[in-house]
């Protein structure tokens, strides 16, 4: 069974409409646990209509009123707490995803992904390994302020890594053990865990970073990096379309990225930028998808060549200390 966890808005609904017919495709059993606004709860429910989908309202895990209160508290002292407070819902849907993952896996002992709303399976991916979660990776992001805080969070960081940012985390139950037993290390877990995961996260944020830059903290790099220091092996290279993006891509264009060993495709469509204004309704120009697959093809090469050295330095100096 593959278990999948979500946080969204009505926007990405026909995005995850086509989502859900790829796991449909790929995976014979597969839940999907959609968390939306409140006020968008009904309409969800009647948009997606499956038997393998439950929507949860976003207050039934903490209300970003409750979420701001208590992030405002670690922030108020800071020089960007105006200019942070226009980006709190963006650290809101981390909270959300993050404790809901806790809240499943300690409960029914089971594994779990966070999956990007906005984005598309292209091809079938092994997210689980018997005990533990296959653990992936991109050569196409690394922001540094996320390890920053990542740091503070979990003690230390990995010894080698390269960025969890793949669209998608996974963890088990011996993963998630780990991971709470490192955050009860920060601050008891005597309440509920969106409440204690605000409190860690947003004054860890607020502790080691005294300049604004709008992300501070992600939930795919702490969950990732934490896996990796629990079981530390080589992160799995992925690679997905995203970036530059304009439009929907046609069935050809789809065809290719699967041919070329895509994995998936992300429509960040509310992002406010040229390209990502309305561009679920409208076709991707073949001259720029060209220009973005060649790009990416060249990143990948020589950047998964970087990765693959680097790990292998990394491991040979290891055993000869």
């Amino acid at each position: 069974m593959v278990n999948i966890c979500q946080v969204s808005l009505k926007g990405n609904i026909p995005i995850i409409l086509d989502n859900l017919k790829s796991f449909n495709k790929f995976y014979e059993k597969n839940y999907f646990y959609i968390i939306c606004p409140s006020k968008e709860k009904k309409f969800f429910k009647q948009k997606i209509k499956k038997k393998n989908v439950k929507i949860i309202d976003e207050n039934d895990l903490i209300s970003f009123k409750k979420f701001r209160d208590i992030s405002n508290k670690y922030l108020k002292k800071k020089v960007y707490y105006k200019t942070i407070q226009n980006r709190l819902t963006w650290y809101y849907q981390q909270i959300l995803k993050l404790s809901f993952l806790i809240n499943f896996i300690e409960k029914n002992k089971k594994n779990m992904t966070i999956w990007d709303a906005d984005t598309i399976l292209l091809k079938k991916l092994e997210f689980n390994n018997k005990k533990f979660t296959n653990y992936f990776g991109t050569t196409s992001e690394f922001h540094k302020a996320y390890y920053v805080t990542n740091e503070q969070i979990l003690g230390h960081l990995p010894k080698y890594f390269i960025s969890s940012l793949a669209q998608f985390v996974s963890a088990s139950p011996s993963e998630i053990d780990f991971l709470v037993k490192n955050l009860r290390q920060k601050q008891k877990k005597n309440k509920k865990t969106s409440i204690w995961l605000t409190k860690i996260i947003m004054s860890s944020i607020a502790k080691v970073h005294d300049r604004y830059n709008g992300s501070m903290f992600s939930e795919y790099e702490l969950i990732g990096q934490s896996n990796l220091i629990f079981n530390y092996k080589k992160q799995i290279l992925v690679s997905g379309i995203r970036d530059n993006l304009s439009g929907r891509l046609s069935n050809i264009q789809i065809v290719i990225l699967k041919i070329l060993g895509f994995k998936y495709i992300a429509y960040e469509h509310a992002r406010a930028n040229i390209y990502s204004k309305n561009m679920l309704n409208q076709k991707q120009p073949w001259g720029k998808f060209i220009y973005i697959l060649l790009k990416k093809i060249s990143n990948n090469f020589f950047r998964g060549l970087k990765h693959h050295i680097s790990f292998f330095l990394k491991l040979s100096s290891k055993k000869i200390r």
